[in-house]
């Protein structure tokens, strides 16, 4: 389809539609989508389920959303729960609720406030995460990588509530990382900061460290040089 001839797809109530070509796709209600899409921006309101890849400059979503194939997009802003059956790329991720991925999540700013499930990677220039509910990753690396429980989660430990509000992962490398309440096999960095509720193996960096009196650390180990 020439650039030219795109037309814009809107729905509006309960519906399904082919994938293809679209300057903008906007949709209010439930619908499912057969085919890979790409497009300028592609908005949600509702229930969404895309049967195949999504490419996009803008993804915009409020509500419950499904991709079966991969994801890739400059700009993610959503709210909800997003499900991705492969892997998703993008450069400006922001996301409030449920992000589930199968396979790799990769983006240059990633900041989630409620909980993550991702299989595969993690890779984040910068990483911001503030759980409200269990977190997991395989594998974590990036540049810069904070990760804490959101206020929400605190006030309810204030209450006496019992919460499993904890990041799980095997291994966590970045240059400057900052942790809490992680449990983790190895954790590697430059200058790293294990904070309470902590459960490390072992910990390798090559810079400072710091870990506090409520963390466990097993295996502490300098670095000359990066590994």
């Amino acid at each position: 389809m020439a650039e030219g001839t795109k037309q814009d797809l809107k729905v509006v109530g309960n519906s399904s539609c082919a994938g293809g070509q679209y300057r903008r796709v906007k949709i209010t209600g439930e619908c499912t989508i057969a085919g890979n899409v790409e497009c300028e921006k592609f908005s949600c309101t509702g229930d969404a389920t895309v049967h195949g890849n999504l490419q996009t400059e803008e993804l915009s979503m409020t509500g419950d959303m499904q991709i079966t194939g991969d994801v890739e997009a400059k700009k993610i802003r959503g709210k909800g729960d997003l499900a991705i059956d492969s892997r998703i790329c993008g450069e400006d991720v922001s996301f409030s609720g449920n992000l589930e991925v199968q396979g790799d999540c990769e983006s240059g700013f990633l900041e989630v406030y409620g909980g993550i499930q991702i299989q595969g990677l993690l890779s984040a220039e910068r990483l911001q995460l503030r759980m409200l509910g269990p977190c997991q990753a395989r594998e974590i690396g990036g540049g810069d990588l904070d990760v804490k429980r959101s206020k929400g989660t605190i006030w309810k430990q204030l209450f006496g509530q019992d919460s499993s509000v904890v990041l799980h992962a095997e291994l966590i490398e970045g240059d400057v990382v900052s942790l809490d309440y992680t449990k983790a096999g190895v954790v590697r960095g430059k200058d790293v900061v294990i904070g309470p509720g902590c459960e490390i193996e072992r910990l390798e960096y090559w810079g400072k460290v710091e870990v506090h009196p409520e963390a466990s650390v097993k295996e502490q180990i300098y670095l000359k040089e990066r590994a």
